[in-house]
């Protein structure tokens, strides 16, 4: 008999137990509103039991016996005060509310605690509407926010990852040091594969979605990774979201794989609006600009970033309806007036003199912000000016192979002078090197005779030779070997540059009056950029461009078709010219942008820039608080056309030129 009484205390002990934590398991409000139901039903017990045992005044009513009880329920020090015949009513009353509000406090205590791992785990879901949604996180993220507070418009940015939140945060506090910044930053943390996290931060109402994969990951697994997202995004957004997704692939080939997972009646019914940058095919186009002239690397980044002088478009005003461009490229005032954008096709630096303007027209601007620019301006007759120069042939030699290798030949045989020379030097053979060369040979422009060779030779051996091989040449691009320890090849990269910047400076020793060469070096992750001071005639060009490039689409998509052009040099490029081609020793930028635009181009600022720079030590802190390698290395984009041009033979002018056909 005992036994079986101790097995049925247990029996219901462990019922009792049960039930209690599935209770703990219920939502704040209901525990809350159970203790409260539970605490009404024990006062009103107490308040009858008290007047069952005679322990109350004879005078008193049941609505004093239920505020007697809930005082003592609540608080235990009033039983002080009673009578010895309510003491053990009072005392049993208080004892149990103690019990009871402890329970309540441990409750919320624990939920508390749960609500505030959450939100600093970044688990907690995202209510808002019109963001910038940031799915992975990469080198580049922090970049890419700081551009977009580099803008000054107002603008919320959610970033999700599965890196871990305090990480992302301490990356991102940079941003709030940009000056008229007014950009907010929300981090959670998830999967961006996975629908439910996609929901969490409100992918369906975001105003665009920026997909960076993480660079832990290889080329490979990057290309999958970022499939997985885009599958993922076409899922959870709605068909009628208007909203467009940005893409950053590393390599141009995995665009055709990402466009499908994206396209309607393939992965989904719907289609959402995606663009892929490929990182190596841009990287790939400024390596090339910049092996043609000396600081143009620097000059495009001004162009990319938020420095003043970005891409904006301008409706044409109505009375300059049917008037020649060049007549709107005087009035147009505060800003530049580089071109036009005509049904979807950009014409950039129109050299025809008879073009006019339609009512449809978009005129293409260089200005500080949107709505900047002003039709009231005039320039000054333009001066006699000579033809430009021929372009004369150049030797440009490519050191290393990576998978940027055959984009960069292609836009070296794109843009290179007639009868230049391309040579590309490995320590070892290089798989499909010979399809390389002669697809490049295959994209030449028409008539445009440019040799290709590939040979094995020792660059380093070269390098301590100090070999006129190399520093005679007129550039060299140096492109990291990946490798098992050095897998974005950044390290083999930066050791070349420092062997050949030794070997250059040995050259121009020993060889007074010539000319060493300039040196190109890419690496991916943006940080190896800051490991090396820049250095006049050199660009160290790394991934941070496609971040600009992304922020500039972020903010107006209608960009790209500009950026495109610029960087490519199809149509149209940026080039450096000596100052003396354009004006006399006094002149303005009135007076520059006159000869400019005599000759066919248009002129859009000067290098260096002329105004007083911060010291050394100002901008080696600039460059560390920024993460921008190529801070203090500067030009003047869009000076005020009374500025006075420097006369000395180390200005050059900024301008965008028409390709020659």
């Amino acid at each position: 008999m005992l036994e079986d009484l101790r097995r049925r205390i247990r029996v219901a002990r462990t019922w009792l137990v049960y039930r209690v934590d599935r209770v703990l398991e219920w939502p704040p409000i209901v525990q809350v509103l159970l203790v409260a139901v539970l605490t009404a039903m024990l006062v009103a017990l107490f308040a009858s039991l008290a007047t069952a045992l005679d322990a109350t005044p004879h005078d008193a009513s049941f609505t004093d016996e239920l505020w007697w009880s809930l005082t003592h329920f609540a608080d235990g020090g009033t039983m002080a005060n009673d009578p010895p015949g309510r003491r053990v009513a009072g005392a049993l009353v208080s004892g149990t509310g103690i019990l009871v509000l402890s329970l309540l406090v441990a409750a919320l205590t624990s939920k508390m605690a749960d609500r505030i791992g959450e939100m600093r785990g970044g688990l907690l879901p995202v209510v808002e509407r019109d963001h910038v949604l940031v799915l992975g996180y990469a080198p580049n993220t922090p970049l890419f926010v700081r551009e977009l507070a580099r803008s000054q418009q107002r603008a919320k940015v959610v970033v999700l990852a599965t890196t871990d939140k305090a990480q992302v945060e301490l990356s991102l506090r940079a941003v709030k040091s940009v000056a008229g910044q007014r950009l907010s930053t929300i981090v959670r943390t998830g999967d961006p594969r996975q629908e439910l996290a996609l929901v969490r931060v409100a992918a369906d109402r975001a105003r665009a979605i920026v997909v960076l994969p993480p660079a832990a990951l290889s080329d490979e697994e990057s290309v999958r990774w970022t499939l997985a997202v885009l599958l993922a995004l076409h899922r959870v957004l709605p068909e009628t979201w208007r909203g467009r997704v940005l893409v950053e692939a590393r390599h141009d080939e995995a665009r055709e794989l990402l466009d499908l997972a994206v396209a309607p009646g393939i992965a989904g019914s719907g289609a959402v609006s995606t663009r892929v940058i490929a990182t190596d095919r841009v990287v790939a186009q400024i390596l090339a600009q910049s092996a043609r002239h000396d600081a143009l690397y620097f000059v495009l980044r001004h162009l990319l970033a938020f420095d003043g002088c970005e891409v904006y478009f301008e409706d044409v005003p109505a009375d300059l309806v049917g008037r020649t461009f060049g007549l709107a490229h005087a009035r147009v005032e505060g800003a530049i007036l580089v071109g036009l954008m005509r049904a979807g096709r950009p014409l950039l630096a129109p050299r025809d003199p008879s073009l006019t303007l339609e009512r449809d027209d978009r005129l293409v601007v260089i200005a500080e912000g949107r709505g900047r620019a002003r039709f009231e301006g005039t320039l000054p007759p333009a001066p006699a000016v000579a033809a430009p120069k021929p372009a004369q042939p150049e030797r440009v030699v490519i050191l290393g192979h990576n998978a940027t290798l055959p984009h960069l030949l292609a836009e070296l045989g794109r843009i290179l002078p007639r009868t230049s020379r391309i040579d590309v030097l490995t320590d070892h053979e290089v798989p499909d090197i010979v399809r390389m060369i002669a697809s490049a040979r295959d994209e030449r422009p028409k008539g445009r005779a440019i040799e290709v060779a590939h040979r094995m030779r020792s660059a380093v051996a070269l390098a301590r030779e100090g070999s006129p091989e190399l520093c005679a040449a007129d550039a060299i691009v140096i492109l990291g070997e990946e490798g098992v320890d050095d897998v974005n090849g950044d390290a083999s990269a930066l050791a070349m540059l420092l062997r050949l910047r030794k070997a250059v400076k040995k050259w121009l020793t020993d060889s007074p009056g010539e000319r060493g060469a300039r040196l190109v070096t890419e690496v991916r992750d943006p940080r190896s950029a800051m490991h090396v001071e820049p250095r006049p005639g050199d660009a160290v060009v790394s991934s941070d461009v496609t971040a600009m490039l992304l922020a500039q689409g972020v903010l107006d998509p209608d960009a790209f078709p500009i950026y495109d052009a610029l960087l490519s040099g199809v149509t149209a490029r940026v080039v450096l010219r000596d100052r003396h081609e354009y004006v006399p020793a006094e002149a303005t930028f009135a007076d520059v942008m006159a000869a400019a635009r005599a000759r066919g181009e248009i002129a859009l600022g000067v290098h260096p820039d002329p105004r007083p720079h911060p010291s050394r030590t100002q901008l080696d802190r600039q460059r560390l608080e920024e993460g921008d390698a190529s801070a203090g290395e500067e030009a003047w984009l869009n000076p005020p056309r009374s500025t006075v041009v420097p006369a000395d033979d180390t200005t050059k002018i900024v301008v965008i030129t028409p390709t020659d056909p």
